[in-house]
């Protein structure tokens, strides 16, 4: 399947959005609460360990309690240089938002939500743009986000890969086929699958995907902890294969990784395909279980996050972006540097 992305030289800039918690893990993504999307806008994203049992119900309906939030957070990745931007909708699932007391309706309709605002606010701001004498953004894509069945279980599977023996590609497939349909049918120009962790779950989606003949292009990125294997100790090179062989994967990568391997990752994703490569790693911050506090990036050395995105882009990433505990302010400035850009 033919993407069309106005990658040249990785203009493209995938962004991470505050998501919409399901009542599983809520809104905070991963061991210790890292928070995707604005945090000081956000509050319901607030950092700390896992506290699913603190978020109230209001909080976990949030695109349709606070829509004007949500929007104004993608506005904000859009004024910083975002070409990507990614729905609200990483934990949202179908069986979460039923376990919440949520008719099945509703659930379908808070996922098709959380892609509609993302769209509302690209076109919102391209139209603003577009009365500019010397418009200096491109016309964003809108991307559905689909986490993997680990974030939805909110048990640290989700950075470890080990669902359980009672699971299998089949299991996998009927949870996430219904969620899968309604977010496809959303309007969005591709469709993420964010964070993958097992070689199980990478078949199954690339058998989901021809079973229900989606024409939304996809993207597949995985999660890797040591960056040479996926979280579940299984090699790129044999997950890699898994997605080579579909038409409907147009785009490869990791994010919710250590941003300190990705240059190795691309290297080695060179090697095992020819398809488009997506990067987005966390900032490089630790949490401090103890403490309650994050630590800064010792990871990166001496070099920001900007200067390496700008080594990522020649060691030849296509899409180059945020995760975990990125801000607008980090897209701006990413954003900058691949673009050669000296203003916004």
């Amino acid at each position: 399947m033919a993407l069309k992305l106005r990658i040249g030289s990785a203009s493209c800039v995938a962004v991470r959005e505050p998501a919409a918690g399901d009542g599983r893990g809520g809104g905070a993504r991963g061991e210790g609460g890292r928070v995707r999307g604005d945090r000081r806008r956000l509050r319901h994203a607030a950092g700390g360990a896992r506290r699913r049992h603190q978020r109230p119900a209001l909080e976990r309906r949030m695109p349709h309690a606070r829509p004007h939030l949500v929007k104004e957070v993608h506005m904000q990745y859009l004024e910083a240089g975002a070409d990507v931007i990614i729905s609200s909708s990483y934990q949202a699932t179908i069986p979460g938002f039923l376990a919440k007391g949520m008719s099945l309706d509703e659930a379908e309709d808070l996922l098709r939500t959380s892609v509609k605002l993302a769209l509302e606010a690209r076109d919102e701001f391209w139209k603003s743009t577009l009365r500019k004498s010397k418009p200096i953004y491109n016309r964003a894509l809108v991307v559905a986000s689909i986490g993997s069945y680990g974030a939805y279980l909110a048990d640290g599977s989700e950075y470890s890969g080990s669902y359980g023996a009672d699971i299998t590609i089949e299991k996998l497939k009927d949870f996430l086929r219904r969620r899968l349909q309604v977010l496809a049918g959303a309007g969005p120009d591709l469709i993420a699958f964010e964070a993958i962790p097992n070689k199980m779950e990478a078949q199954a989606l690339v058998d989901l995907l021809d079973e229900e003949n989606i024409q939304v292009p996809s993207w597949i990125c995985f999660s890797s902890v040591d960056g040479k294997h996926l979280c579940s100790g299984e090699s790129f090179a044999d997950c890699l294969q898994i997605l080579n062989a579909s038409e409907k994967v147009a785009v490869v990568g990791v994010n919710c990784t250590p941003p300190q391997f990705i240059e190795g990752i691309i290297g080695e994703f060179r090697k095992q395909t020819k398809k488009a490569i997506a990067v987005y790693p966390n900032s490089g911050e630790v949490w401090d279980g103890r403490a309650k506090r994050w630590l800064p990036a010792e990871c990166l050395g001496h070099k920001s996050f900007d200067a390496l995105a700008k080594r990522w882009q020649e060691a030849g990433a296509s899409l180059i972006g945020g995760c975990c505990r990125t801000t607008p302010s980090t897209i701006r400035a990413v954003s900058k540097i691949l673009k050669g850009r000296t203003g916004h």
